[in-house]
């Protein structure tokens, strides 16, 4: 399982710092499996939000056949055949490179369609966590 920060809770450098060059800049005070998944969890549900699901993004609208929305983040997405490329699941837990929710915002081919979100530059964070997320299991809570 691919961690999202160190396997050893972040020892404070002499500035006081708590970040860790492979957690993407957030400290991790306890790191265990269950903390990085809840973490991991409540981020990937708040891009889905802010990103997925708000008035304005495409699948608030049920794009892709994939409605999603506050408190439906994640059950049209896990284990659910892909409407563009099936059988491949949307959110395969454990192998983000034969999920094809991973493969659109990663956007480098492999993908019908348009890359996620659409009309906006690939944002390697992003990619990342949903990779990080998937790898980890795909946690829902």
């Amino acid at each position: 399982m691919m961690a999202a920060c160190s396997s050893a809770p972040s020892q404070a450098p002499d500035d006081a710092s708590t970040t860790d060059a492979d957690d993407g800049g957030v400290g991790c005070l306890f790191c265990n499996e269950a903390s990085i998944d809840a973490s991991l969890t409540v981020r990937v549900k708040g891009e889905i939000d802010r990103v997925c699901a708000n008035t304005d993004g495409c699948h608030g609208g049920s794009a892709g056949m994939m409605g999603l929305g506050p408190g439906n983040e994640f059950a049209p997405m896990i284990g659910v055949v892909s409407f563009e490329d099936p059988p491949m699941k949307r959110v395969l837990p454990g192998d983000p490179l034969q999920s094809y929710v991973y493969l659109k915002l990663r956007c480098e081919g492999g993908i019908e369609g348009g890359c996620m979100p659409l009309g906006s530059p690939t944002d390697p964070a992003l990619v990342q966590l949903f990779h990080d997320w998937i790898e980890a299991g795909a946690p829902t809570e």
